[in-house]
């Protein structure tokens, strides 16, 4: 059980708490979490509706993983969702995060996709979309790409998809433990029948009450090692408010971390704004090297909807209560 009497009194600055990176501290705290083994998942059928509809993504979110990866909504339209990474590179695509994205750029290429409908194995058609989600429905596309290297060299390939619905499980990761979705898709080499081969599965893992996958693995089959990644923190969007508010918001956030017992929220609201929300720590576990940290909910309500943001935070030796990431 958390007691207060664990943490001492902080009442030192901590307008920056958030946006520190301390590298060496998150890795650590990122190595021991895995340790304990927060990715474990249980078959789990009875807390999710029947269908669950298309994300929403905010301009601003931001969402960090446990490899490091950071992806913040840079912008939305009706019909698409670019994102910014932790190294500034832009991409675009769907809601859809199951298709890769249209338009993309790193440090060495850039390059475009475009996919296409496919009929199912007895020539009917298929679904385009696996939204609303439910168990067994499947989609299949080919996959047209086009990138560039350094050099201005053009490369072109083809994949072709099957995309499905597996069924519904409870997910524990590092920002907190969830009912999910299971969607598995499979990437074939091409190929006449008999010849096509397997070269890609990914396993995404998708929360409703988060409105992104909180984890997603990938393997090769015969290829290369695999890797899995799960969901750390999902920031609010907080650029919009002027700085007296962000620091309201921070603040409560540091207050309720270091104060609160899992379970109470601690509320705040600006006087004479429509935003106000609440920060809930949800559990609390001791590092190796005594450091505590803690999962969280923090709700934002504002222009009349709310939002929910899940994420674990760490106590730096300073006092601060810290998103680690790489």
């Amino acid at each position: 059980m958390f007691s207060r009497d664990h943490f001492r009194h902080h009442t030192s600055e901590i307008a920056s708490g958030l946006a520190r990176p301390w590298r060496s501290f998150a890795c650590q705290v990122l190595l021991v979490l895995g340790i304990w083994g927060c990715a474990s998942t249980v078959r789990h059928d009875a807390a999710i509706p029947d269908s669950v509809p298309l994300p929403v993504y905010q301009e601003g979110t931001t969402y960090i993983f446990s490899n490091g990866k950071t992806e913040t909504v840079d912008a939305v339209t009706k019909d698409s969702v670019t994102w910014r990474n932790q190294r500034g590179y832009l991409s675009t695509g769907f809601s859809d995060f199951t298709y890769r994205r249209a338009q993309w750029e790193s440090g060495t290429r850039s390059g475009t996709r475009s996919f296409r409908k496919r009929s199912n194995w007895l020539g009917g058609s298929s679904e385009t979309s696996l939204w609303p989600l439910t168990a067994g429905k499947m989609v299949r596309y080919t996959e047209s790409g086009r990138w560039w290297d350094a050099a201005g060299k053009v490369h072109v390939y083809q994949s072709n998809w099957r995309v499905e619905v597996v069924g519904r499980e409870k997910v524990r990761v590092k920002a907190g433990a969830f009912d999910a979705w299971k969607i598995v898709a499979r990437r074939f080499s091409g190929g006449g029948l008999g010849k096509t081969r397997v070269r890609e599965i990914r396993t995404w893992y998708y929360a409703r009450e988060a409105g992104h996958y909180v984890k997603l693995a990938r393997q090769y089959p015969g290829r290369r090692p695999g890797s899995t990644i799960e969901l750390v923190a999902i920031l609010p969007p907080l650029d919009h408010l002027d700085e007296g508010m962000q620091s309201q918001v921070n603040t409560n956030f540091q207050m309720a971390l270091e104060n609160n017992p899992s379970g109470v929220p601690l509320p705040w609201h600006v006087a004479g704004q429509t935003f106000s929300g609440t920060t809930t720590p949800t559990a609390t576990f001791q590092l190796k090297s005594g450091a505590y940290c803690r999962q969280y909910v923090q709700t934002v309500t504002g222009r009349g909807n709310q939002h929910s943001f899940y994420g674990l935070a760490c106590r730096t030796a300073k006092g601060d209560w810290i998103v680690p990431h790489q």
